[in-house]
């Protein structure tokens, strides 16, 4: 037994339309139909009303989801529609009884998962409606060939089905008055009476019934080639992803190594430029002391001699001032060359960087194009996108907002709730330990179990996570008594 239901119960979708069964088809076909392997073009551009039904072995319904799901214009289920619809009719509350058994009943107005109940639709299941009789009738015409454990049915000739289409035991013949049914996932032969049966054409129904099982059979092929080869282009992103991080890498290693080396390299002129201007200060502050030294040698030496020391002056200071230019324009030339060096050193330097700031952002973009291609490949390939959050149930996550989820879980729940960020994580904290966080004499948390509060919009801070003791104690001292 699982949550209730046996495990050998059938599973079934019926498509409802004014309190009539226009289609009816196995739980793995409808899956089918979700992940976009077959389409229904007779309701293209149409949303339906659709019951999920849980079914025993005795053909009897045993719980059923009333739904709504809405086709595009080529057929295909919208990609969106997320309904868990096994958990709901687990949950469901016990509704009408038909035929002695009471039935697990979820749609709008008895929905246990709220953010579903808009895709819910509500049927007349008062005591004159004959909604839940027009179903039951369906399943026990039994069309989808449900195995059913009927006492009364002959088990000495059945087949066992295995993954090939099921055929007959025995040929059919000339005889007359031979007969098909399906039991238990076979045909099995039964002896028509009467003359009204002689006109049925036996080997049109095998026929028609092998095609069929042949057709789910490939069905069921399909969806597992289409899973396989969804996770096959999911590898090889990955792997495209990783070579792109690995040539990302190297090559920000191998701009880092050169940037660095370049670095080096400024350093090393700067310092020979400041060294070289400093000679430069240094050798003409000797050139002046050397220059007012001879001036002072050639005044004595004319005073000496009488010679005209003016004339000797202004020779001297011309070659001198010949000299100094000479050696200023060699001196400036190099400092010009230093300066053209360092210029060009350190464009090539902002060019470095500007590339590696290139090659991440193109990394980045690279990863996020890679991420949101993914995505976009798993939710067109019927892939839905659901988190499990306590005391809330499943989820579903638009793939949109899956980066957003990813990166604040806890603020995503909380705008997706209505409710604060603090609420909800303060409420997140006590449905995971329901118990009360007042004070006691020792300084401790109280422990004491209290009431969990099932939604965080219901739970207030301070009281829904205290108990009655330290409620009042809180509300005393609000009170000043």
């Amino acid at each position: 037994m699982a949550f209730g239901f046996d495990q050998s119960s059938h599973d079934a979708v019926l498509f409802v339309d004014q309190n009539k069964v226009i289609k009816e088809m196995l739980l793995s076909e409808f899956d089918a139909v979700l992940d976009g392997v077959v389409g229904e073009v007779e309701f293209a551009g149409t949303r339906c009303n659709a019951v999920y039904l849980k079914i025993d072995r005795q053909l009897n319904i045993v719980g059923a989801v009333f739904f709504n799901i809405a086709f595009d214009k080529n057929g295909n289920a919208d990609r969106r529609w997320n309904i868990p619809l096994a958990q709901m009719v687990e949950t469901a509350s016990f509704g009408s009884e038909l035929n002695g058994v009471r039935i697990r009943v979820a749609s709008r107005s008895q929905c246990q998962i709220p953010w579903h109940q808009q895709d819910l639709w509500e049927p007349d299941l008062s005591v004159g409606s004959n909604t839940l009789k027009m179903l039951a009738a369906a399943v026990k015409t039994n069309k989808l060939g449900l195995i059913a454990d009927d006492k009364r049915t002959d088990n000495t000739n059945h087949n066992v089905a295995g993954d090939e289409p099921p055929l007959l035991d025995k040929p059919i013949g000339d005889t007359p008055a031979i007969g098909l049914r399906k039991t238990g996932g076979s045909l099995q032969e039964s002896v028509i009476g009467g003359p009204e049966d002689d006109d049925i054409d036996c080997d049109a129904v095998l026929e028609d019934y092998v095609s069929r099982e042949q057709e789910r059979y490939k069905m069921a092929q399909n969806i597992k080639k289409q899973r396989a080869y969804i996770a096959s282009l999911k590898a090889l992103h990955e792997q495209e992803l990783e070579a792109q991080r690995i040539l990302f890498a190297k090559d920000r290693e191998t701009f880092l190594h050169a940037n660095k080396q370049l670095q080096t390299q400024a350093q090393d002129i700067e310092q020979r430029y400041c060294e070289l201007l400093i000679k430069c200060e240094h050798k003409d502050t000797l050139v002046t002391a050397r220059q007012q030294e001879h001036e002072q040698q050639l005044a004595r030496v004319m005073d000496q001699n009488g010679i005209d020391h003016k004339v000797l002056r202004d020779q001297y200071r011309k070659e001198f001032q010949a000299k100094l230019i000479e050696q200023t324009s060699e001196i400036e030339s190099q400092l010009e060359m230093r300066e053209v060096e360092v210029y060009y050193r350190e464009e090539q330097i902002n060019r470095l960087k500007t590339e590696v700031e290139r090659l991440k952002a193109q990394a980045e973009r690279l990863q996020s194009q890679s991420l949101s291609s993914e995505i976009n490949t798993l939710v067109d390939n019927g892939v839905h996108f659901v988190v499990t959050q306590p005391g809330l149930g499943p989820i579903s996550i638009a793939a949109q907002d899956l980066l957003f989820f990813n990166a604040e879980p806890n603020r995503y729940m909380a705008e997706r709730l209505g409710v604060e960020l603090e609420l909800y994580e303060a409420w997140l904290k006590h449905i995971k330990a329901p118990m009360c966080a007042g004070d006691i004499r020792t300084g401790a948390d109280c422990s004491a179990s209290i009431e969990l509060v099932a939604k965080p919009q219901e739970f207030v801070v301070g009281v829904s996570d205290h108990c009655a003791a330290h409620q009042h104690g809180r509300f005393s001292v609000a009170s000043g008594s």
